[in-house]
């Protein structure tokens, strides 16, 4: 028999006001004195609308995210973002690395640099540049196959995904050509505000000048982070993650 298919389960949403689902562990290297942050903004839309807006998102915070805080703010050797599919849910990725500032100052810079995405780098957005951001991913998507392998993989991760979408591209094409700048801003406000999915994840090292102990976590029940499931309450880790598969 095949196994299962993996499905994307729903982040809770929380307010801007509130603290978001926060994992963080400890190193288990004691000589990586490197602490990492992880934080995933998670779209459950399904259309080909929400998929390609999402990529738009991406296109535009990835070169200012990574000169605030790579280049400005010096906070860590590694800066990325992209975008990442789970079913037919995505998911906006933003990772930095760093060995001079600790996991807790790495991830509030990020959530700092996300609060400002609206005011500026959506609002001022031009029709021109919005051509510009979409004519990069229309041109990806209507790129020929340079060989067979390519097309093979991109068919079989259809219907390994259970998806049978084979003319995805073509479809994502035409909702590419439709998106105007309002659909860009009240896909970001829905996203970031109105329902936002968050997970913060963070690599805390136990050694060197961003060392931390413990490093505790911040879980949830009902949709409130009120748990604490850190590497030094493994015990309750996995009572709940018993007590989650018996409930199931």
């Amino acid at each position: 028999q095949y196994p299962a298919r993996l499905k994307a389960l729903p982040l809770p949403v929380t307010a801007l006001s509130e603290t978001p689902t926060r994992l963080s562990i400890s190193e288990p290297n004691p000589s990586n004195n490197n602490a990492a942050s992880h934080i995933t903004l998670q779209c459950i839309g399904t259309s080909e609308k929400d998929h390609v807006l999402m990529e738009i998102i991406t296109s535009v915070i990835e070169e200012p995210f990574y000169d605030d805080l790579r280049t400005k703010q010096q906070l860590g050797y590694i800066v990325s973002s992209g975008v990442k599919a789970v079913d037919q849910s995505r998911t906006l990725n933003l990772i930095v690395q760093s060995n001079v500032a600790p996991a807790e100052k790495i991830s509030s810079s990020i959530i700092k640099f996300l609060d400002s995405v609206s005011d500026k780098l959506l609002n001022p957005l031009t029709s021109i540049d919005i051509e510009l951001f979409v004519k990069g991913l229309v041109d990806r998507r209507l790129e020929p196959d340079k060989q067979l392998a390519v097309e093979v993989t991109r068919n079989w991760s259809e219907i390994a995904s259970g998806r049978f979408q084979y003319d995805r591209l073509q479809a994502e094409v035409g909702a590419l050509l439709a998106i105007s700048k309002q659909d860009i801003l009240d896909f970001w406000l829905c996203l970031y505000e109105t329902e936002r999915r968050m997970l913060v994840s963070e690599i805390v090292p136990r050694t060197g000048p961003t060392s931390k102990e413990p490093a505790l976590s911040s879980g949830y029940s009902g949709g409130k982070p009120t748990a604490v499931l850190g590497i030094n309450d493994i015990d309750q880790l996995r009572a709940s993650g018993e007590a989650s598969r018996l409930n199931a």
